[in-house]
């Protein structure tokens, strides 16, 4: 007998199917021997009443429609079908055999396309919640694959390799904790922002995912000093000296303001709120044994998990990946003999609406067809790449700076789950929480329906309610967690009266001398053991009622979500195992190690698009040897690098003027990036025009350039074991000044200053905000309130301006030294972050022409500008001759470039100048 299931767009209609017998045989080829005609009659809705009669000479339609999808269906059969069939037939009316289904011995696909995603399907609200049936998950046993089954050998290889990588990343970072909290005093652990002492603290009424919070303070009103707990840092407490304390508190941050730090811990413990404490940056063995268990799940095999489901009401929770045919490629011989990939069809290889679409659109002028989704904004490589990541089981997307990788992401998954309706849950996963963070921010505004998971810490206002923590909140089941919670809370006192009771009881008998006192104490006691017993029995029951309906809640939460989004670190959330993710999509995957990169892989996935760009920022490692045993190369590098996976570069760029991208295109994507920020005839987008300063000089035509080399003659110094150029900081603070004083609309948040080292980041952010002669000036260059811009401004790393952008970026390089050596930016990947931050404006600062490094202190208002020759400069090969490949010749390179163009300005110190150094390393000069 065949079945009809409606799954309607526009909101879930209640059916009600009136279905004739029919006598049908279905041979080998499914065709139709005996027909006879069926009526479905549509009810119980008010505006859907109209009655569809199926023609017998339609249900081979039907049927191919079934088997082949909606794209078929329109091209092949549409003039078989009258018009209502056709408008019943656009609804996605799918059959499916019934009685052949029920005799099968072969599992039904966990993830049937012909379903309707569940975060499409208008549910009715029942003010009591209505129970929806959903399977009991049950976690696979730990396997270890056999030496004679597939993959023993690759996975042996792979694990080994990379087990070695992480014991020797987690053993530096032990080391490098222990030396600075042994070897440093305690004033420089303070000064650098490792510590904070005399710290109160309490907890907070509200849990954050059901892990207690604490708020850490130095009193009402006081303002914390500089420090390095930022949202995601693992610390540790102790009341005075966390090398002789066992057992101190760990805990991650969740927040910060000027006044409070915010940590959530695992597990309450008492004494917070009395006495002070003394808080650390530590560092956690989580993310560690997260990486490793990745590993270990190499060894599961997701198809053979689906097929021993534990039970008919029980689901076996997924584990590894139907993809380590690929991903295991390079660590077995016998893999890598194979050229070509076993299957790129990808999850939805079945659905013929989504195939179709997929395999026209990844071409570079696709066929359009009549019922394709209409997709606005996106270029022609933007909607190749979509094509890819939806259309192949791996897929690599290379984003360069500006392209719109996120745009992109956005609408691959509004595609699947807005027009398509796939039925599979969607991971999308980040490096960075901030990343999630703008993820989740792009989704909302398409449309689509976002979970955020993990600590969102300080959200803003829009990406609050998406997240799970909100949505427990206000769930519609909430009321009868929290009467369970009380009645806990009730039973909890309960439980403590009563063993006071006992205590005092057995107390009682012992020093009573009387032997009838002591017997009646004796049965008292028994009693009371027994009722204490009791109420202890109903606290575990209350315990496992509110798991049970809690873990009921985040399936529903997370089931009608459109998609996921989390970091990997956090994707093995617990909340996550109520579903498996087929689909997983993977941004910055550049900037993530490979261990780290299989977290989100290993939750069952048969479908993967990497996006990222490896001529950027790659992963942050602090061992040497596991560096050189290839952890700091990520999985996104090395399949590009292989070359077997498909793959696209988006190739227009929207965030920056071309003066600024012409460089970066020519020296890290071989001309291929183009800019979208020039209009059909040649004129650069207003919102893109530099900002006005007297370093950009207009041209004869009144064009002011975007980018600017500040040439100068300052050294560099040692501070501990980082540098600071306290001349360039002088510099940038000129810039600074300069802009906010002949640009009006910008602000502090419109400008970024990017520095390599951190002593350099800590003297210009001392210099902005509390050195007093520079404040003093500022506030009389610029006026007290133009002058408060100055704290929105924000002094990173290369690597904390990864993923941003700015209006204007002051690049302060630091180095000077007769050897020539440019320490971090010898990597030219973060040479190509920090030439492509700005918008509008770049200001470089670095000693370009070869002269003996002064002693002299810049004065402010004293620059001498000259315009420098091109002569001065060491030679070095032309971008187009392909040079060296380091990023020394790409500085070499640059500064040739810059020369050539007139884009570089001598700053001379002058002669004759008195200077007074200070804490800060200078101070306003005299005459």
């Amino acid at each position: 007998m065949l079945s009809a299931s409606l799954p309607f767009c526009a909101r879930r209609a209640g059916l009600r199917r009136r279905e004739e017998k029919i006598d049908r045989t279905w041979d080998r080829d499914e065709k139709i021997d005996t027909e006879v005609s069926r009526e479905i009659v549509v009810a119980e809705n008010p505006w859907v009443c109209d009655q569809v009669t199926f023609p017998v000479s339609a249900l081979a339609s039907i049927r191919q429609f079934a088997r082949l999808g909606a794209p078929h269906l329109h091209r092949n059969v549409d003039r078989e079908l009258s018009v209502a069939l056709r408008h019943f037939c656009s609804r996605r009316c799918f059959f499916t055999d019934a009685d052949s289904r029920e005799d099968s011995s072969d599992q039904p696909p966990r993830f049937d396309w012909r379903n309707r995603a569940p975060s499409r399907i208008q549910h009715s609200s029942d003010p009591k919640g209505t129970k929806r049936k959903y399977p009991r998950r049950t976690a696979p046993p730990s396997l270890t694959v056999a030496p004679e089954e597939p993959y023993y050998a690759a996975i042996q290889t792979y694990s080994q390799r990379f087990m070695e990588m992480l014991n020797a990343e987690r053993d530096e970072s032990e080391q490098v904790l222990k030396e600075r909290l042994s070897a440093w005093p305690l004033a420089r652990l303070q000064d650098e922002g490792y510590c904070i002492t005399d710290l109160c603290a309490f907890w907070m009424e509200e849990s954050l995912y059901g892990r207690p919070v604490a708020t850490f303070h130095l009193g009402p009103g006081f303002a914390l000093p500089e420090h390095r707990f930022e949202t995601g840092t693992q610390v540790f407490l102790s009341r005075g000296d966390p090398l002789v304390e066992l057992n101190c508190p760990r805990g991650s941050v969740v927040s910060t303001t000027s006044t409070q730090i915010r940590v959530a811990f695992w597990e309450s413990f008492d004494g917070l709120d009395s006495g002070t404490w003394r808080m650390d940056v530590g560092h956690s063995d989580i993310i560690y044994d997260r990486m490793r268990t990745a590993l270990s799940h190499l060894n599961q095999d997701p198809a053979q998990l689906e097929r021993a489901e534990a039970g008919n009401d029980r689901q076996m929770i997924l584990q590894g990946t139907h993809l380590r045919d690929i991903l295991l490629r390079s660590s077995d011989p016998a893999l890598a003999a194979v050229d070509a990939l076993r299957d790129t069809s990808g999850a939805f290889k079945d659905d013929q609406r989504i195939h179709s679409w997929a395999r026209r659109y990844s071409k570079p002028n696709p066929v359009v067809m009549d019922g394709d989704p209409k997709i606005d904004g996106l270029n022609a490589s933007q909607l190749r790449a979509v094509a890819l990541m939806i259309g192949e089981r791996l897929s690599l997307v290379q984003g360069p700076p500006g392209t719109g990788k996120t745009k992109t992401i956005i609408e691959s998954i509004k595609l699947l789950k807005i027009h398509f309706e796939v039925p599979h849950p969607i991971l999308v996963c980040t490096y960075t929480n901030a990343a999630v963070d703008h993820l989740v921010e792009g989704l909302a505004n398409a449309g689509v329906r976002p979970l955020r998971i993990g600590f969102g810490g300080q959200v803003k206002g829009g990406i609050a309610e998406h997240t799970l923590d909100h949505k427990l909140q206000n769930h519609v089941l909430k009321p009868k967690l929290d009467a369970l919670d009380e009645q806990s809370k009730t039973l909890a006192s309960l439980i403590a009266e009563i063993s006071a009771k006992l205590l005092d009881v057995e107390k009682k008998a012992k020093e009573s001398k009387s032997e009838h006192t002591r017997e009646r104490a004796t049965k008292i006691v028994a009693n009371v053991t027994a009722d204490l017993a009791a109420k202890q029995q109903e606290r575990l029951m209350l315990k496992a009622r509110r798991y049970a309906l809690h873990m009921r809640m985040v399936t529903e939460i997370v089931t009608e979500a459109d998609v996921i989004c989390a970091t990997c670190i956090t994707s093995v959330s617990s909340s996550l195992s109520v579903v498996d993710f087929p689909i997983v999509f993977l941004d910055e995957a550049s900037m993530s190690t490979e261990p780290a990169s299989l977290i989100p892989i290993m939750k069952g996935s048969r479908h993967l698009a990497l996006i990222g760009d490896h001529k950027q920022l790659p992963p942050i490692i602090t061992s040497p040897e596991a560096k050189e045993l290839g952890l700091g190369r990520s999985l996104f590098e090395r399949l590009t690098d292989e070359g077997r996976v498909p793959s696209i570069m988006l190739d227009t760029q929207y965030r920056m003027h071309p003066g600024i991208s012409l460089f970066p295109s020519s020296e890290f994507y071989n001309f291929l990036l183009q800019d979208g920020t020039v209009d059909a005839g040649g004129q650069i987008s207003p919102r893109l025009l530099p900002p006005n300063s007297i370093h950009l000089k207009e041209d004869a035509n009144g064009k002011r350039p975007a980018v600017i080399f500040l040439d100068h003659n300052g050294g560099e110094a040692m501070k501990d074991k980082s540098r600071v150029n306290h001349h360039e900081a002088a510099i940038v603070m000129g810039v600074v000044e300069d802009l906010l004083l002949n640009n009006p609309n910008l602000t502090g948040k419109d400008i970024g200053v990017i520095a390599p080292y951190v002593a350099q980041i800590s003297l210009i952010t001392r210099m902005l905000n509390t050195n007093p002669k520079w404040r003093e000036r500022f506030a009389r260059v610029l006026g007290e309130q133009r002058a408060m811009q100055l704290a929105q401004i924000e002094v990173k790393t290369v690597d904390g301006f990864e993923g941003r952008e700015k209006e204007v970026i002051l690049f302060s390089t630091v180095r000077n030294n007769a050897g020539g050596h440019i320490g971090f930016l010898a990597d030219k990947r973060r040479l190509n972050v920090g030439l492509t931050r700005a918008k509008r404006g770049l200001f470089v600062s670095r000693v370009l022409l070869r002269r003996r490094p002064s002693l002299l202190w810049f004065s402010l208002g004293e620059v001498k500008v000259i315009q420098a020759k091109a002569e001065k400069v060491l030679k070095a090969p032309s971008p187009r001759s392909g040079g060296g490949k380091t990023g020394k010749d790409s500085w070499q390179r640059y500064a040739q470039w810059l020369l050539e163009r007139g884009l570089v300005v001598r700053l001379e110190v002058q002669r004759g100048v008195s200077y007074a150094k200070s804490v800060d390393g200078l101070d306003v000069l005299n005459r």
